[in-house]
């Protein structure tokens, strides 16, 4: 879907695209993050599994449900050490199997009223279905748009794709209700269109944001990264 593009984006292509001669491709991510309560071990999640839910999102981004919560699947999967997920179609199974849709589907309406999970139901969740971790991810915004720049030798026009992803990801406690961590990243691509080749799908970028927020963030430590790379 196309959106109005935001101001970074503008700055983005401007800064690392002007002057640049011939076809380029670039990006930039970067994430910030809370840090993780000192009574948490983050071996614990390579320990055990942790649930995954469906993507929360907007309502225009509702049809990327399914394949970026596979992307943050893989994500985790990539992780070192790797974080094993259970995936969000394999929790509504056993949501199912265990007679608990009133009851999940209850828990995400009250967090999306009010962005918070409600204790008692988290806990009976987490217990009846085995997992003690939940990862929560989300997406912000997803803007795309086409802008014209010129090269002044030849005064050749050259067609320019914008890509902003946005997403979030929280991590819970489901004993104790308690988040333990979250996370917020975001990732501008800027590439002629003629580098078809260069171009990645929005799940490819969620899968590279996520793995820097599970990676850097989550199981390093850190609280804010940044990484930025051009190439033609």
């Amino acid at each position: 879907m196309t959106r109005d593009v935001s101001l970074p984006s503008i700055v983005l292509a401007v800064v690392l695209l002007v002057g640049c001669g011939g076809p380029v491709y670039t990006w930039d991510a970067n994430t910030a993050s809370t840090t993780r309560p000192p009574s948490f071990d983050i071996g614990e999640l390579s320990n055990q599994p942790v649930a995954t839910i469906n993507l929360l999102a907007p309502s225009y981004l509702a049809g990327y449900s399914t394949s970026l919560s596979h992307a943050l699947v893989a994500a985790m999967a990539r992780a070192s050490p790797p974080i094993r997920a259970i995936p969000a179609h394999e929790i509504a199974n056993a949501v199912t199997d265990q007679g608990l849709v009133t009851e999940y589907g209850e828990l995400l309406s009250s967090y999306a009223r009010h962005g918070i999970m409600e204790r008692a139901r988290l806990q009976r969740l987490g217990s009846a279905l085995g997992f003690r971790y939940l990862l929560v991810p989300g997406a912000a915004e997803f803007t795309h748009v086409i802008l014209d720049r010129f090269e002044i030798v030849g005064v050749k026009v050259v067609r320019t794709r914008i890509t902003v992803l946005r997403l979030w990801l929280q991590l819970w406690d489901t004993s104790t209700g308690h988040i333990l961590w979250e996370s917020a990243g975001e990732i501008a691509t800027a590439s002629d269109v003629v580098k078809q080749d260069r171009i990645l799908s929005m799940v490819e970028y969620a899968e590279l944001l996520w793995h820097r927020m599970i990676q850097q963030d989550l199981i390093e430590g850190g609280t804010r990264s940044r990484s930025t790379s051009i190439s033609k």
